[in-house]
């Protein structure tokens, strides 16, 4: 008994490991628009992502609408990140308080590859055609304060991908809530992201010339035909976090947060990060994100950030480093003003 016993325990935990890694394997790589994930702002790159319960800048437009509700100024932002293999992220934002009517918002993001020869398997030099791919979105977002502690926001959203000829597109929406409570200002995040239809690709490189019958002589060996592309679902994602002050005397503040994240597309994951600001005008920030990923690359992130009155305005210089293990890293620069 006490043998069958441990053998029943070994079971269950190689069958849990491999149900695990299974998992990971279906799950990963099975969703489109990855570009939706790449996050935004260098403050919050710079805190681990961990962002959903702090959001109280331009930023709050991409981690948690409900952040916008705060806004005393209109505010605009930009945002641009050297990505992985030269490819270009940039993202822009404009915020415009309306006081009991709430703050209405906009954004946009485009993601660029560089142009690259169009190869196939009897071309591996090239055809002699080149192709590009770009990714886009832009949305608009509502957010308003139902009490002076609780807020709320949406965003609406139209998504495109388009790769040589090829092109894909979606609708979603994103709805965050934000708390804040006496407690040294812990405030409470939830957000949802992504969450629309799927996506599907149309277009020119889908056509085919097919023989129906390759055994009969004088046929229509060319009939038009098309792919019948499968749908993918856009990155749906849930994230609930917590941010609190511990430090906040003397011109000093340390703010932490910690995030929950739950994907569709991969395992759940934990970001956490801080940031040390003096006399609300040097900043520095550092954190750590995907903490639970399996074998992630990298997860550290540091960076900081000036501000500065200039005529009335407020002007943000913000810079993030993020470590992405053996694809290098990631520099991340952005300008925001309120004025």
């Amino acid at each position: 008994m006490r043998r069958a016993g441990l053998l029943i325990v070994a079971f269950l935990i190689a069958s849990w490991s491999v149900r695990s890694d299974a998992q990971l394997i279906v799950k990963s790589g099975t969703s489109a628009v990855q570009f939706l994930k790449i996050g935004v702002g260098s403050r919050a790159v710079a805190m681990g992502e961990a962002f959903v319960a702090t959001a109280d800048d331009i930023s709050a437009i991409y981690w948690n609408p409900a952040g916008l509700a705060s806004l005393e100024k209109n505010n605009v932002m930009f945002f641009h990140a050297n990505w992985i293999a030269d490819i270009s992220y940039d993202f822009g934002a404009f915020a415009v308080p309306m006081g009991k009517w709430g703050t209405f918002g906009g954004f946009f993001t485009t993601l660029g590859v560089p142009e690259d020869l169009v190869r196939t398997v009897h071309d591996p030099e090239g055809t002699g055609e080149r192709f590009t791919a770009t990714d886009i979105a832009i949305g608009v977002t509502y957010a308003r304060q139902i009490t002076d502690r609780f807020s709320f926001g949406i965003s609406g959203k139209y998504i495109k991908e388009r790769i040589w000829n090829m092109t894909a597109s979606s609708v979603a929406m994103d709805v965050g809530i934000l708390y804040i409570s006496q407690f040294h200002n812990l405030r409470i995040g939830m957000a949802m992201s992504n969450f629309g239809t799927k996506m599907r690709m149309y277009g020119r490189n889908a056509l085919l010339f097919v023989d129906i019958d390759p055994t009969i002589d004088g046929n229509n060996e060319a009939i038009r035909a098309h792919l019948d592309m499968e749908q993918w679902d856009i990155p749906l994602r849930f994230q609930v976090g917590i941010a609190f002050d511990p430090i906040q005397k003397n011109g000093m503040k340390l703010t932490v947060g910690v995030d929950a994240i739950h994907p569709i597309d991969n395992r759940e994951f934990v970001n956490t990060g801080m940031e040390f600001s003096l006399m609300n005008t040097f900043f520095l920030r550092a954190g750590f994100r995907n903490i639970g990923i399996y074998k992630r690359e990298g997860g550290f992130c540091a960076g900081g950030g000036l501000r500065m009155k200039m005529s009335g305005a407020l002007l943000d210089l913000s810079y993030a480093y993020a470590d992405y293990g053996r694809l290098s890293s990631v520099h991340r620069y952005t300008i925001s003003i309120a004025f």
